[in-house]
């Protein structure tokens, strides 16, 4: 259930506009005692403007491969077509000396630069 984030002020002023425990509050709003403290830290540290929704999305994504080689990739499927994940990795592991991914990761770059087409599984 999401709640919106007006009626956030109301919740975290119950317990004392209504005389209930914070556990009571949290009952009747069907939220955890966590996330009642969880808002209530936000609001006294950034006001009404902290109780709006937050992105749950990753600042930073470690296992994602350089930018660098994400380029070289795109670079050598745009050059040649044709070429599909294995033909592609084995170019980099003759042009380079540095860490080459595997196949999997050499398809998953592709597959995020849309540059890879349908198979006929995934037609359905």
């Amino acid at each position: 259930m999401s709640i919106p984030s007006g009626q956030w002020l109301e919740i975290l002023q119950a317990p004392e506009r209504d005389r209930l425990t914070v556990t009571e509050v949290c009952r009747r709003y069907e939220i955890s005692r966590k996330t009642y403290y969880s808002y209530l830290a936000r609001y006294r540290a950034h006001g009404e403007d902290g109780l709006a929704p937050r992105s749950r999305r990753p600042k930073t994504v470690p296992g994602r491969s350089p930018a660098d080689l994400e380029a070289a990739v795109v670079r050598i499927r745009l050059t040649r077509p044709g070429w599909g994940a294995r033909r592609i990795r084995a170019e980099l592991l003759r042009a380079t000396t540095d860490h080459v991914p595997a196949v999997s990761t050499v398809h998953a770059i592709l597959r995020r630069h849309d540059l890879v087409g349908r198979t006929r599984g995934s037609m359905r």
